[in-house]
C-alpha cells in the first residue's frame, strides 16, 4: 500500500510541474485564434485588396515568401491612397491600417507573388483581386 501511495504522490507532483506548461500552451493557442493567417498569391499584373468599409482598424504582418517584390499601399476611407513600401523577397514587416481603409498588395511583375499574412484587429474584412491602377 505504501508503494502505491508513493507512486500516486509522484504522479501528482509530475502533473503539478507540467500544469504551467500546459496552461501556457493553451493560452498561446487561444491567443493565436485571434489572428487570421493566410498564404496569399497575387497573380502577375494584379492587385489584391484586403479590407475597406470595416468598423475597426487592423494590423497585417507581411512576410514576402515569394521571388518577386510587391508594393503595399493603404487606401483610406476618404479614397486617398498612400504607398507604404515595397516588400522584396524575404522582407517581413508589420503594417497598421485605419478603420475603413483597405490594404492593397500590388504585383507589377510577370510572375506570381507569394506572401504569408497574419491579420489581427478587425477581421471582418473583404478580400478580392482587383485590376491594377
Amino acid at each position: 500500500m505504501r508503494n502505491s501511495c508513493y507512486l500516486a504522490s509522484l504522479y501528482n507532483r509530475k502533473q503539478s510541474i507540467a500544469l504551467p506548461f500546459i496552461l501556457m500552451g493553451l493560452l498561446l493557442g487561444i491567443a493565436s485564434c485571434n489572428a487570421l493567417k493566410s498564404a496569399l498569391t497575387v497573380q502577375p499584373g494584379k492587385q489584391f485588396e484586403l479590407g475597406g468599409n470595416q468598423n475597426g482598424a487592423f494590423t497585417v504582418q507581411v512576410n514576402n515568401v515569394g521571388n518577386v517584390p510587391v508594393t503595399i499601399s493603404e487606401r483610406k476611407a476618404n479614397g486617398q491612397s498612400e504607398v507604404l513600401g515595397t516588400f522584396r523577397p524575404g522582407d517581413r514587416q508589420t503594417v497598421r491600417f485605419e478603420s475603413g481603409s483597405a490594404a492593397l498588395v500590388d504585383n507589377a511583375s510577370s510572375r506570381p507573388a507569394r506572401l504569408d499574412l497574419v491579420v489581427t484587429g478587425d477581421k471582418d474584412l473583404s478580400m478580392k483581386e482587383i485590376p491594377r491602377k
